[in-house]
């Protein structure tokens, strides 16, 4: 007898709805999770065409009942769930019963399938979610083929995103559900090409070493801490390997990748987040009844019965770990004196654009790389990151070829797999912006030239929020939009900071090759630069 079963109406309408199949990673994700819950030891996924022309998953898992081949294509048919208690104690990644029935609706759809107690398994053929032959068969596992994706709603097509963002997503998705399954095997071939070959492995530590290599295994701190059936285990990104943009924050709860803003904020909390963005990999194992993710519905988040427990674990799990704290400079007036453009530390400007003869002001600092100038008539109010940013993203975008500078050691930059594709196919808008960069195999790119502007950057980051840019921002490939963006976050990187110490000639500096730019009044990202208030506007808050 089969166990695969149609859920009765009233448990239907307890199930967060599911969302259509967005994109080609949506099939990749639901076909995984349908494989690991099978109970498969290795799983294999091959794609073309991003995914629109065939997505292959071939498992060795348990296989499907032949009595239960036809009700999986039906919508809430599953074996997961029976009634409405099991919604409140979910210990598979599937359970509405909806996977195989959205997935068939938008593709031309073929499952080959042999249930291990079974001597003869199952062949099926739809097109559109209609069964169109069913025959005997003999396999092992289960191996689903979904070709020409939304070949029947074109206009869900029209919206994905470029092949390189695709691509990525899908990277992505495989490389989250290999994370918290360290003892299954998986294998991703894109296009005819080796993306992802991974071995089992007998921890969490060597899969994640197996994905990111141990450079980057080396870079973060353990800890966990448990408390009765509740375990937290956190691998925290060192200094080195903070980021301007979000990246490599992970976190998987009861081992499925969640995106869960309740939990990224108690992190950034508990260990004081400033300006720069940590990478980590967060695993929280909780008793199933403590967390519902049957709110979301394509299970992204989830909801906890007690939030403030899983507070208080984040919150202890810090205190095993000192961290270094900077101090910020008190707040007082300046009084410099600059005479002929002589400094006492190095500038962060050119010298032919110093301030010349002599000036006297007065400035505060207010910190957050805010200062406050006084002048005859009021007060002038600067914000230094954000003006530098608008002058070096000015100077990147008009292009300054005689200003590049090639390396005398060419540096060889490791990515992950998705990064590096994405990276890879766009090589065109590095060398653009005077950045040389050659494919250099293994998920690995070389640069050999850069702008005379990076030569103290941290190209690592950089090339980082590149591929998070492109994958994130990027729909329809603009090479003008893309090139402002890249950079953007090349002047992001290379500001002055608000631990940057900053003198009044520079300042001073600054203002002038603030005024010109296109729009001296905001940075890239439209923020404002300065704002000025005339001393008339200040005596008339006191009536005079």
């Amino acid at each position: 007898m089969g166990r695969i079963k149609i859920l009765s109406e009233s448990l239907v309408s307890k199930i967060a709805a599911g969302e259509v199949v967005e994109r080609p990673a949506s099939v990749v994700k639901e076909l995984i999770e349908n494989s690991i819950d099978a109970g498969a030891n290795s799983i294999k996924i091959f794609i073309k065409e991003y995914g629109t022309a065939l997505i292959k998953v071939v498992d060795d898992g348990e296989g499907i009942y032949s009595d239960d081949v036809i009700l999986a294509f039906q919508r809430h048919a599953t074996s997961k769930i029976q009634k409405q208690e099991d919604l409140l104690n979910i210990k598979t990644l599937g359970f509405r019963g909806e996977a195989l029935y959205s997935i068939a609706g938008v593709c031309k759809l073929k499952i080959l399938t042999q249930h291990k107690e079974e001597e003869l398994g199952t062949e099926v053929y739809s097109i559109g979610g209609k069964l169109i032959e069913r025959k005997p068969a003999i396999t092992l596992g289960t191996t689903v083929e979904v070709r020409d994706l939304f070949f029947n709603t074109p206009v869900r097509k029209k919206f994905l995103k470029s092949p390189a963002t695709e691509k990525s997503h899908i990277i992505e998705t495989v490389q989250n559900y290999a994370l918290c399954y360290p003892k299954i095997a998986f294998y991703l071939n894109i296009d005819d090409e080796e993306v992802l070959n991974i071995q089992p492995s007998s921890s969490i530590q060597e899969r994640i070493c197996q994905l990111y290599g141990i450079e980057f295994f080396e870079k973060l701190n353990f800890r966990d801490i448990t408390d009765d059936r509740w375990r937290l285990e956190l691998f925290w990104g060192g200094n080195e390997l903070d980021r301007s943009k979000r990246a490599k924050q992970l976190i998987f709860i009861n081992q499925r990748p969640v995106r869960e803003p309740l939990l990224l904020s108690f992190l950034y909390q508990a260990f004081q987040v400033g300006d720069k963005h940590p990478q980590f990999i967060m695993f929280l194992n909780i008793p199933a009844e403590a967390v519902d993710f049957n709110v979301h519905p394509s299970k992204k988040e989830a909801r906890f019965r007690d939030p403030q427990r899983i507070r208080q674990l984040i919150f202890k799990l810090k205190e095993q770990q000192s961290l270094n704290k900077v101090e910020e400079s008190p707040v007082v007036w300046k009084e410099n004196f600059v005479s002929n453009g002589s400094f006492t530390q190095k500038s962060f400007f050119d010298s032919q654009n110093e301030i010349q003869g002599q000036e006297f002001f007065q400035f505060l600092n207010l910190g957050d790389a805010i200062v406050a100038l006084q002048r005859n008539d009021g007060i002038l109010f600067i914000d230094y990151h954000a003006g530098h940013e608008r002058v070096i993203f000015e100077k990147i975008l008009n292009g300054m070829p005689e200003n590049s500078t090639k390396l005398v050691f060419p540096q060889i930059i490791n990515l992950t797999s998705q990064d590096y594709y994405l990276i890879k196919e766009n090589l065109s808008l590095l060398h653009n912006l005077q950045i040389e960069a050659e494919d250099f195999g293994k998920n690995s790119i070389i640069i050999r030239n850069i702008p005379q502007i990076l030569k103290d950057a941290d190209l690592v980051d950089i090339i980082e929020s590149i591929a998070i840019t492109l994958r994130e921002e990027i729909i329809k490939p603009d090479f003008i939009d893309i090139k402002q963006k890249i950079a953007s976050i090349i002047a992001c990187h290379k500001s002055l900071r608000a631990n940057n110490k900053i003198t009044l000639n520079e300042i001073n500096t600054l203002l002038r090759e603030l005024e010109k730019t296109s729009d001296p009044d905001h940075c890239p990202h439209g923020r404002p630069t300065k704002k000025f208030i005339s001393l008339k506007e200040i005596k008339s808050w006191f009536s005079r």
